[in-house]
């Protein structure tokens, strides 16, 4: 019983820094290239993230020059994901005073898909919920013992959060509500005065690195800049009730088309179906025998009580975001925190969930993202290159554009074209350009994307294959095409 935690943790670890994603997001890419090359250093959504990897990686690289920024910044997430899971395990134990309790929950919070997927990226995500949840952590102790320069701390590292990624300012906001409803108003003044510290370091950003003058309108186009941005989905629809409770299922366990195609690569992977059901299973019996609600009040429980409402704040946001799964990766992280407060029940419920996740997300995630390369991306870049006189229309554009970048050094960005940017097909179908594309024959598992974007290839006519490309999840052509014109008007 005394070395079961250890190993499981040690596991997880293992899982963190030996398997990164060798399929990297189109956002990992890009930040790659941020740091890589030093550009873009400062991104108002996310606005520390991209200096301090460069910062850092720059200081290794004088000692070992072969070292890869994409590499370096999958490890670097590794280590942030494992000090969360310690300050979150040290921040139970100090809430409940029992090992099993603080032991358990960690590990479910740490075999979480959201958690296990940013864990192994090179994405924002990672590292501001290590900074919120050392301001929870100060936040606490600020409760027991009243002591103003504890919630000076929690107002540092929950201001350090938010410049590491804006999602935070909803954490921050919650710490605020718990100060409000707590009616102390020197510790809220000290909190608000702190947190000012965020728009002070944007506004220092946008003068002198990014060279916009200082005006208040200056400001707020530039803290909400990728919300003005086409990268932003807030309007608000069907969508957002039909894909917020996927993505809130996925935090916890994978579900992507990609499970279809790894099951086809590895067939012996179906033996893992019974597996993971039979925990699943355990769960449930042990948790409908153990459930008990309890009507807790916030004059007993102002700790978690504030942690539900960040909860429902960052789980609105993501709600209003198209239900963004990257907006979710903080919540496995806050149910422990407040959970147990209303919900009792046997903790072997969680440890069989626990197991479910960690079982199911390494073999459908973890494991085949990082030993197969579904695209073969590298070999269109190629192509790519040696054709410089040539147009591109490609399935995957984002993702292309940022990794020919990175791995080239040039940027691509007027050759490479989105088939769905039908204002670029139009300016290309009026020009006599040799177009070469991916999209007839390149084969994307389903995804979010599928669903709120649907692809459309009937503007594109076939004239011969150019080259054939041989990936994981099956051969594709470039193709030489023309343009239907009449579809694009």
């Amino acid at each position: 019983m005394r070395y079961r935690y250890p190993i499981v943790f040690i596991i997880i670890l293992v899982i963190y820094f030996l398997f990164p994603n060798s399929n990297l997001s189109v956002d990992s890419l890009g930040y790659g290239c941020s740091v890589k090359y030093g550009v873009d250093l400062f991104s108002a959504h996310h606005l520390l993230y991209n200096y301090f990897n460069h910062l850092i990686y720059n200081s290794i690289k004088t000692i070992f020059p072969l070292l890869d920024a994409l590499r370096f910044m999958q490890f670097t997430n590794a280590l942030f994901a494992v000090l969360c899971l310690i300050v979150l395990r040290r921040l139970i134990l100090k809430q409940t005073n029992d090992n099993a309790k603080a032991n358990v929950w960690t590990f479910f919070v740490g075999a979480s898909f959201g958690v296990m997927r940013f864990a192994v990226e090179a994405e924002t995500y990672i590292m501001p919920i290590f900074f919120s949840l050392i301001s929870s952590s100060f936040y606490f102790k600020f409760l027991r013992d009243k002591k103003t320069i504890n919630i000076f701390l929690s107002a540092i590292f929950v201001s350090l959060a938010c410049l590491f990624h804006q999602i935070h300012l909803f954490w921050g906001i919650g710490l605020f509500i718990g100060l409000l409803m707590a009616r102390k108003i020197k510790p809220l003044l000290v909190f608000s005065a702190t947190t000012l510290l965020v728009p002070f370091i944007y506004i220092l950003v946008m003068i002198f690195y990014q060279k916009i003058d200082f005006s208040a309108g200056n400001l707020v186009r530039f803290l909400g800049d990728y919300y003005y941005s086409n990268n932003a989905n807030t309007d608000f629809g069907l969508i957002n009730f039909i894909v917020t409770p996927i993505t809130f299922f996925r935090t916890f366990f994978q579900v992507h088309g990609i499970v279809i195609d790894v099951l086809r690569l590895i067939p012996a992977f179906y033996l893992i179906i019974p597996v993971v059901l039979c925990f699943i299973i355990l769960f449930i019996v042990k948790a409908t025998k153990s459930i008990d609600f309890r009507k807790a009040k916030y004059k007993d429980y102002p700790f978690e009580f504030t942690h539900l409402f960040i909860f429902l704040l960052q789980f609105s946001f993501a709600f209003y975001s198209h239900g963004n799964s990257e907006f979710m990766v903080m919540l496995p992280f806050l149910i422990p925190i407040f959970v147990p407060v209303f919900i009792e029940f046997d903790l072997k419920a969680i440890k069989y969930l626990g197991f479910a996740m960690l079982i199911w997300n390494f073999f459908f995630a973890i494991f085949p993202n990082n030993c197969f390369d579904y695209q073969n991306n590298r070999a269109l870049l190629t192509i790519i290159k040696d054709n410089p006189d040539k147009v591109f229309i490609l399935k995957e554009r984002n993702i292309v554009v940022n990794q020919y970048y990175y791995e080239i050094g040039t940027e691509e960005y007027d050759r490479l074209i989105d088939n769905q940017n039908k204002e670029a097909i139009n300016k290309l179908s009026k020009e006599e350009k040799v177009i070469y594309t991916d999209v007839l024959t390149k084969h994307v598992p389903f995804n979010r994307a599928n669903v709120t974007s649907p692809s459309d290839d009937n503007n594109l006519i076939f004239k011969r294959h150019i080259s054939k490309i041989d990936s994981d999840l099956g051969e594709y052509f470039v193709d030489e095409v023309s343009l239907r014109k009449n579809i694009l008007n």
